[in-house]
């Protein structure tokens, strides 16, 4: 049984409480004096609906309920104790001055276990509460009592349960650990068995390996450790190391070693890791050579001795080609640094781009401030210049079609620059991904270089158009010279050549001579008018159309071939210095036709509107090729575009070998006027 202790020092126990209901209090002012007089708590209520709440707040040891009372009476009000489980306990005396034998059965039966009569014999009435208070006092200590001995009784239970089920729990280990004995036993004679077959394979598996590691590519060996004593090395590494094969010591590693003081090292990463990968080493063979190797070694054990396993792989073809590769990469940074150029890249799948140093440098960047990519490239792009540098990548992306622009770059240093930028796409094949590749140059020098030139060049052609202004002005006055002049004195003479004639009929031999003298005089008045004419035909002071009539008889009576003038549109409005400039690649044309073409036949067109004029000339000769003729330097062609562009045209030159030659003038005009 389970030990009690009490309690040598016990709490203090408050006076019992006894709550008496009734609906005139002051007629039992002598109960409650008395019974406060005995040392009881006492509590007071009007009706029963307050005993109801002040027996279930304050849980009196016992209650004096009246009967008659006004709402519920005393029977309904001790029922409802009863109903309460907190109340249910509470012994309830009637106080009644009904006496009959049925109200005390119906008193007891609502749940009452005394009825005193009225009027009140306190004696009487403290005596009955004193009993039934004992009683309760009684009940509650046996209820007590009760439930200690069902928890002692269920606890015993517990605990023989308990004892039960570790004996049975201690019998079922006996016989488990006697069925895994038996096991173990009959596993370790297995794993005796199964150990001897690993034994016998493990010695087949090591001359298998030692097969494989003798006839292995792979130069191997097994070196002590930390000393380097060679324990063994197969045939490859001595092939490697050059060795003789009949040589029985094998000597120590740290012999072939070309820095011996990085095996010490290696042999410290061993110790700390247990392994090494990949490490490039430099070697020396005993005739003096060097070779690099790539080293995979692990810590183990040889014959219970610590060594290393190491095998070796010949990179020094790699090594070479790496440092070709190395300083081709230098010459082409050269390259591109003195080229000014520079090559990026963008991959599509990666969306990783790569720009070369050179491009870092002519865009005025440092490689670890800003990552590549097209944003950072278009930030710095002009402003004016951006529609143009998207255009030009939303084509290349849409189309395929490969780009070259030159547009200003603004470094962040302040600095503008003129680049070329060139990209094409890069099509997806085996091993590679779909992307685009371009360069960017830096051709500022270039372009400074090439409007120099274009200035040059344009100051070259204003001196030239000056000076063939001063050319076709001298022609003219020589021509007016030649033609007032020369041609007045000369028509005199042979007026007084006729006037001599006249005088001397009488002698034949002076008048023979002086016809002769006529048509002497009247060939260099011919002469003196040709030279006139092709200084500047007297024609040209009428008009293109009277010129060009001249020009195409004069090319027929000189050359014996038909020249055909074709008019349509009537006489163009022309300056003097245009007109010029038109007769003069006519006139070229045909001097061409007469010297190179072997035309039969000429054809000169001239198309007049208020818009343009429209002039070719062209014939069934034996043609060339233009471009062979401007590579050749044809100044003559050359001089013909010139005098085209300086009046505002544009002169072309269609031919081919056998199909004839066509020249083509075409000079826009503003309502009849040159613009």
């Amino acid at each position: 049984m389970n030990d009690t202790t009490i309690d040598p020092a016990p709490a203090k126990v408050e006076p019992p409480a006894v709550l008496i209901v009734d609906d005139m209090p002051a007629n039992l002012s002598v109960v409650v004096e008395s019974l406060e007089g005995q040392g009881f708590r006492v509590l007071v209520a009007l009706d029963g609906l307050e005993a109801l709440e002040r027996a279930a707040f304050s849980q009196p040891d016992l209650i004096l309920l009246d009967v008659k009372m006004p709402g519920i009476d005393g029977y309904e009000t001790c029922r409802r104790l009863k109903a309460n489980s907190d109340t249910s306990d509470i012994p309830v005396i009637f106080m009644t001055s009904m006496s009959a034998a049925a109200d005390v059965v119906e008193g007891l039966a609502a749940g009452g276990v005394d009825y005193v009569t009225k009027p009140i014999r306190v004696d009487e009435v403290v005596a009955r509460i004193g009993t039934h208070l004992a009683l309760r006092t009684l009940q509650q200590q046996l209820v007590t009592r009760n439930m200690q001995l069902q928890h002692e009784i269920a606890a015993r239970e517990k605990t023989q349960k308990a004892l039960s089920d570790a004996r049975d729990e201690l019998e079922a280990r006996v016989a488990q650990r006697t069925e895994e004995l038996a096991r173990a036993n009959v596993s370790l004679n297995l794993e005796i068995i199964e150990r001897r077959g690993v034994e016998a394979r493990l010695k087949e598996s090591e001359a298998r390996f030692r097969a494989i590691v003798e006839t292995s590519p792979v130069p191997l060996c097994i070196t002590s450790m930390p000393e380097g004593d060679i324990l063994y090395m197969n045939q490859p590494l001595r092939e490697l190391f050059a060795l003789d094969a009949t040589q029985s010591a094998l000597g120590n590693i740290v012999d072939f070693y070309a820095s011996p003081g990085e095996r010490d090292q290696l042999v410290c990463h061993l110790r700390e890791d247990g392994c090494l990968r990949n490490a490039e080493l430099s070697f020396r063979r005993a005739d003096g050579t060097t070779f690099w190797a790539v080293a995979n070694a692990r810590a183990a054990t040889y014959g219970d001795v610590p060594a290393i396993y190491v095998g070796l792989y010949d990179i020094t073809a790699r090594r070479k080609a790496d440092e070709k590769l190395r300083a081709s990469e230098a010459s082409l940074a050269n390259a591109q640094r003195l080229a000014r150029l520079g090559d990026w890249a963008w991959d599509r799948d990666s969306e990783v781009t790569h720009w070369s140093s050179e491009v870092y440098r002519i865009l005025g960047l440092e490689p670890s401030a800003v990552k590549p990519c097209y944003g950072t490239y278009l930030a710095l792009a002009h402003p004016d210049d951006h529609a143009t540098v998207r255009r030009a990548v939303r084509e290349l992306l849409a189309k395929g079609q490969p780009f070259g622009i030159d547009h200003r770059i603004m470094s962040p240093d302040g600095t503008t620059r003129i680049v070329r930028l060139q990209a094409e796409l890069v099509d997806a094949r085996e091993g590679q991904s779909w992307g685009i590749v371009g360069t960017v140059q830096d051709i500022t020098e270039r372009k400074r270089t090439e409007e120099e030139l274009l200035a040059s060049r344009e100051q070259l052609r204003e001196l030239s158009a000056y000076l063939e202004a001063i050319r076709e002005e001298e022609r003219r006055r020589i021509a007016l010279e030649i033609h007032d002049e020369l041609g007045q004195l000369l028509t005199a003479l042979k007026m007084d050549v006729a006037l001599l004639k006249m005088r001397v009929v009488a002698d034949a031999e002076a008048t023979r001579k002086i016809t002769d003298i006529r048509e002497l005089v009247e060939k260099t008045i011919w002469m003196v008018r040709n030279v006139a004419s092709h200084l500047r035909p007297a024609a040209l002071n009428f008009g293109i159309v009277s010129a060009l009539e001249w020009l195409a008889e004069d090319f027929s009576r000189r050359n014996g071939m038909p020249c055909q003038l074709v008019v349509r549109g009537g006489e163009p409005s022309l300056a003097d210095t245009d007109a010029t400039a038109v007769f003069r690649i006519v006139q070229e044309s045909l001097t061409n036709v007469s010297r190179h073409a072997g035309a039969s036949r000429v054809a000169v067109t001239l198309v007049s509107t208020e818009q343009a004029l429209d002039l070719r000339v062209s014939d069934d000769g034996q043609g060339f090729e233009p471009e062979s003729a401007q590579s050749a330097f044809s100044y003559g062609l050359l001089g013909m575009s010139e005098r085209a562009r300086l009046i505002g045209g544009t002169l072309h030159v269609d031919s081919a070998p056998g199909a004839g030659t066509m020249v083509s003038i075409n000079l826009p005009l503003d309502g009849g006027r040159e613009r």
